[in-house]
């Protein structure tokens, strides 16, 4: 072969190589959207790790050699809402409740769970003046839930543990910031939601009679960040690198020294800072925000699903295995050095090891 052939050859060879290597190169998606439980008050900010990954740039940087763009939501509606937007197809990665992925899943939503969010405490207050100091007082009464979250299932639950059912009490299903107008005005009784009761209690609006944290983990409201089955198909690379980004934002979190920082974004969502604060007093942050699935997230799926079987919020059943997708929070905690940073819980919420 002479020289001329050769060289042909070999700059033929080259350019081939590189188209395969274009070819089989993972695509990455010209722009990621992204989806959050708001507190109810339409700000364009919301809370637990999405927030934190979203605002101080830990999915961003994780695609800083990209030109991918983002797209961030914070819905008013919470879970109901972003499970609509899903299934529209408006969304790739979402953060919310428990109930609604759960409700999701059972009615087709191609979901899959990538990590726990964290835990929400979960507060009961009634009108102040109002005999009730339980949740055994509720019976008879007019109670504000926003219906279809984590909150009404964590509702239904006290209920049921204190030989109470729907049926006992009248629903009154409103977002957050329309449950603190309604419980000023004196139109309903009580309210079961997050801790942005507490600047009605801090009115002398309302008196609290439940925490979640005085009842132990297993009655805190949970849920996961979810990306959509064709996304994480198509985009595994992109998948991993989400998650990447997220798991150092609860990373970020499990720090004490970024505690006042971390309140202080969340409280862009609209929830008073002081109410945030009193929520997390005396709790670790790294506790609360514990990404691992583990066997205390797969049994709170578990436990809620029965449940929404039993209320009939759901008909069909959900393969908790074919639901839960590991291997990306797996592999990033390993890239991260992250393997020993969180315990994993047994069934009860107790961490063992």
């Amino acid at each position: 072969m002479s020289f001329l052939r050769t060289r042909r050859f070999v700059m033929f060879a080259a350019v081939f190589a590189v188209g395969l290597s274009a070819a089989r190169a993972e695509p990455l998606p010209e722009t990621i959207r992204f989806g959050g439980f708001g507190q109810g008050f339409g700000k364009p900010f919301g809370v637990a790790v999405l927030a934190i990954a979203h605002v101080k740039g830990f999915i961003a940087d994780e695609f800083k050699d990209t030109p991918v763009k983002f797209e961030w939501t914070y819905f008013t509606g919470t879970g109901p809402a972003i499970n609509e937007a899903t299934a529209n197809g408006q969304l790739d990665f979402a953060q919310y409740g428990g109930l609604p992925n759960i409700i999701g899943r059972a009615n087709g939503l191609p979901t899959r769970i990538l990590l726990s969010y964290g835990t929400t405490t979960v507060f009961g207050a009634a009108r102040t003046g109002l005999p009730i100091h339980s949740v055994k007082d509720l019976k008879g009464r007019k109670v504000t839930i926003a219906k279809g979250t984590i909150l009404h299932w964590a509702f239904l639950k006290a209920l049921e543990a204190n030989g109470l059912t729907a049926k006992d009490v009248t629903i009154v299903d409103l977002k957050a910031a329309d449950q603190l107008a309604a419980l000023a005005a004196g139109s309903v009784d009580a309210s079961f939601a997050t801790s942005t009761l507490l600047s009605l209690r801090n009115q002398g609006i309302v008196n609290v009679f439940h925490t979640s944290r005085d009842a132990g983990p297993k009655t805190a409201g949970f849920g996961a960040i979810t990306v959509t089955d064709p996304f994480q198909t198509k985009y595994p690379d992109a998948t991993q690198r989400v998650v990447r980004g997220l798991l150092r934002a609860a990373e970020w979190l499990s720090r004490e020294e970024n505690r006042e920082e971390a309140l202080q974004i969340w409280a862009k969502s609209g929830t008073p800072y002081a109410a945030l604060k009193e929520e997390f007093e005396d709790q670790p942050l790294k506790q609360a925000y514990n990404p691992r699935i583990d066997e205390f997230l797969v049994e709170q799926y578990r436990d809620a699903i029965q449940f929404a079987k039993e209320e009939k919020l759901i008909r069909n059943d959900i393969d908790l295995k074919k639901w839960f997708e590991s291997k990306y929070l797996e592999a990033g905690m390993k890239d991260l050095g992250l393997e020993r940073h969180w315990p994993r819980r047994a069934a009860d919420g107790a961490a063992v090891n």
